[in-house]
């Protein structure tokens, strides 16, 4: 499994061990010997689409003056004996429409290595494409051709014909094709029907599928349905290679149905898998070991041991994943916590800062447990993870209840008010919010009757500002205890409720909407001491 962010270079590995299976085609073809390379023309080139040629150096340099900048791309692998063995192919440009490739090694070495049993067999699979309405017979190459243009789904039918066409088994025997109908009717509930072709009769290869002894020709399904067809037909249409590259196969997949794919896969021991993904169902699915991160820039496999295995109890891959790049996690109470903590890094200049941690949640219950529950899983975390940092975020609630860290205490926050919603406590930003809602200025008429609501809400709470203080700095007692959350939004009585019921629900300002609203001089000091207390973190990670 390639785990990446967008862009990152998931699909640039899987595309070298294309273009190294393609070199490795065309070597056989020519049965060449000597030292010279082969020519490969671009209309020719079936690896991945490209325009010209340059594209596939970096920054497009292919030549410096005389010299020429070499693409090596050197694939390894095991031997029958677990000795590790490798084919290197060499790729010199010659122009935008034409390049020549050699094996590193010469021929002679070229010829040794393709007769050992274990010789790779590579196949890639682009991202799903849409499917053609008419699809005609094509040989390999020219199925090949369409998938190296990053269009499978215009051969599809090409690649499930593939799997009755190559053997001489009738459609009742043919066991590949009984695996695909089988897993067809376990995942989608639908009876796949044979490809009907008559070589020299035909014109178009014609797929369906019945619902309700109804017919429908495949195109008339969904992509998730085509994405899965796709997967199969590349699977059992080609039982002659060692490697299958996916490419991103979770696109268009229900994550149940990503689970059950990565499921069925690990179990299929006949074929390795290269998957590139950044689908959390699939990084959760596999075996830690399993995972090679580059998200980092650079590959990182993640290795196990005794104390790793155990830890697993305790996280899940993706957490590894996500920390491997930037090793800071920030653990917090909910969803509600971090959204207005990202809103409010926006404001104050800060999401640099916040963008570092990995926010986990902890999903509610006693702060005591919460806080157990944090340390468990960050100490299972450095198992795999060494150099991890962290910070744990939770309300106050009551003395109670409360944890207490020291002041010094850069890790452990705890706010000095009962909860999140009591930062939201600042009766301009309700005012601001509604208008930018409606769409009128906050001295609008039409606002109004919310101002007066608002205003007559605070004042009954005793909840005014106390003369010669800000929102920033105000420490009045009671914005420490009051319960924001019922008061703002939970309860029958809540200012929320009286809102939306003086709209006639139309107004309804939720929190992030109202921190979005809140100014530099409305966000409190705890609140800007928690970021500084995270940029303490990430200095205390820089090397001296």
């Amino acid at each position: 499994m390639i785990v990446g962010s967008n862009n990152s270079g998931k699909s640039t590995a899987l595309q070298a061990m294309a273009i190294w299976q393609f070199c490795v085609d065309q070597f056989l073809i020519s049965n060449r010997r000597g030292s010279k390379g082969i020519q490969v023309v671009l209309p020719n080139f079936t690896a991945l689409p490209l325009p010209e040629f340059n594209l596939l150096w970096t920054d497009r340099l292919s030549q410096t003056g005389k010299n020429y900048v070499y693409i090596e791309i050197d694939l390894y692998w095991k031997t029958d004996n677990n000795q590790e063995s490798n084919f290197c192919v060499l790729l010199r440009y010659q122009s935008p429409q034409a390049i020549f490739a050699i094996p590193k090694d010469g021929w002679n070495a070229f010829s040794e290595k393709i007769r050992l049993t274990n010789f790779p067999g590579i196949v890639y699979v682009p991202p799903f494409s849409g499917l053609e309405p008419h699809e005609m017979w094509m040989d390999d190459g020219n199925v090949k051709q369409q998938i190296g243009k990053a269009q499978p789904g215009s051969v599809l039918r090409n690649l499930l014909y593939r799997v009755i066409d190559r053997t001489e088994d009738s459609k009742e025997e043919n066991n590949n094709w009984l695996e695909i109908v089988k897993k067809i009717k376990d995942w989608f509930g639908v009876e796949l029907s044979s490809p009907n072709y008559v070589k020299g009769q035909s014109t178009e290869i014609k797929v369906e599928y019945k619902v309700n002894k109804k017919k429908f020709d495949i195109i008339s399904a969904g992509s998730g349905f085509h994405q899965i067809l796709t997967l199969l037909a590349f699977v059992y249409g080609y039982p002659e290679v060692t490697t299958i590259l996916f490419d991103e196969p979770d696109a268009h997949l229900h994550v149940n149905l990503q689970r059950q794919i990565v499921n069925y896969f690990k179990l299929k021991s006949d074929k390795q898998y290269i998957i590139a993904t950044h689908s959390e169902e699939f990084i959760k699915s596999v075996e830690l070991e399993s995972i090679v991160s580059i998200l980092s820039g650079t590959p990182k496999r993640v290795n196990s041991n005794f104390e790793i295995i155990h830890a697993l109890s305790e996280i899940d891959n993706i957490d590894v994943v996500r920390t491997q790049n930037s090793p800071f996690i920030l653990y917090l109470e909910g969803e509600d916590d971090e959204r207005l903590l990202s809103v409010w890094a926006k404001i104050l200049n800060k999401t640099e800062v916040y963008e570092k941690f990995y926010p986990y949640l902890l999903g509610g219950s006693t702060k005591r447990e919460m806080k157990e529950k944090a340390d468990r899983h960050f100490n299972a975390l450095k198992q795999m993870v060494p150099n991890i940092k962290r910070a744990i975020l939770l309300d106050y609630d009551s003395d109670e209840v409360a944890i207490n860290p020291d002041e010094d205490n850069i890790n452990l926050n705890e706010w000095k008010r009962k909860n999140i919603d009591n930062y939201l406590l600042v009766p301009d930003v309700w005012v601001r919010a509604i208008a930018n809602l409606m769409g009128e200025n906050e001295n609008s008429l039409f606002i109004q009757n919310y101002k007066t609501l608002i205003e007559d809400f605070y004042q009954g709470q005793n909840l005014t500002l106390p003369k010669g203080t800000t929102w920033k700095e105000n420490k009045a007692e009671i914005f420490k205890v009051v319960d924001g959350k019922k008061l703002l939004f939970e309860s029958k009585e809540s200012l929320f409720e009286k809102i939306r019921l003086l709209s006639g629900s139309s107004v309804k300002p939720d929190r992030t909407t109202l921190a979005s609203n809140m100014k530099y001089s409305e966000i409190h000091t705890d609140i800007e001491q928690f970021f500084i207390n995270l940029e303490k973190i990430l200095e205390q990670s820089i090397p001296e």
